[in-house]
């Protein structure tokens, strides 16, 4: 029963920044912040936001790729003569998805640890 009575984190925020107090409480904080600190933050977000957008593509392209792919193994599939057998058509646009995603992930982690690299200041 107490599993139960615990919130999850991400809604547990979500709920405290509907509230205007704490919301304040936070705007009071970033504004008391040093520059160099909330510039820190603003790269730490827009990384965070441009890794989002990577993801993004990569399930769209992923989705895109297995529409596609079904599509064309279903027309292959049904103009192919039914002694041959085929069914394995149907596993090459999955993998064709899989690979979208693998390599979305690699270049999401490859953006991860470019912005995590110390920049030079200016």
């Amino acid at each position: 029963m107490a599993a139960k009575d615990k919130k999850e984190p991400a809604k547990e925020l979500a709920e405290r920044l509907a509230d205007p107090a704490f919301r304040s409480q936070i705007e009071e904080g970033i504004r008391n912040m040093p520059p160099e600190k909330a510039a820190e933050l603003v790269q730490m977000l827009e990384a965070s936001l441009r890794r989002r957008r990577i993801e993004l593509y990569g399930y769209i392209g992923a989705a895109v790729a297995l529409l596609l792919g079904m599509v064309v193994a279903l027309y292959i599939y049904g103009a192919s003569d039914h002694g041959n057998f085929m069914s394995w058509i149907f596993l090459v646009p999955m993998a064709l998805a899989g690979l979208v995603m693998w390599l979305v992930g690699r270049w999401s982690s490859a953006d991860r640890k470019a912005s995590k690299r110390p920049r030079p200041s200016v």
